[in-house]
């Protein structure tokens, strides 16, 4: 299946929503730095720059269960294929 270019993603999303591509764009930004934003956090997070307190009134329970559940799944990988678990 052929990838779409970006006007032509831009174009379908216009029609679908009737909408202009002026709004188009502002949500399609705001969801971007919405995206970056979470990215952001965990990512400071797991490096320890944010505390886990910060990160469960930012993003909520499930979220940062989420996040723990793949970073403990991750080491436990890890570890078995050193052949230490």
């Amino acid at each position: 299946m052929a990838e779409a270019t970006l006007v032509e993603e831009l174009a379908f999303v216009m029609e679908q929503q009737q909408k202009d591509e002026a709004t188009v764009l502002a949500q399609a930004i705001r969801a971007g730095i919405r995206a970056l934003y979470r990215d952001a956090l965990i990512e400071a997070y797991l490096i320890g720059r944010i505390s886990r307190q910060e990160v469960l009134k930012r993003l909520g329970s499930e979220v940062l269960e989420e996040i723990e559940y793949q970073r403990d799944a991750l080491k436990r990988d890890v570890a078995w294929g050193l052949g230490d678990a």
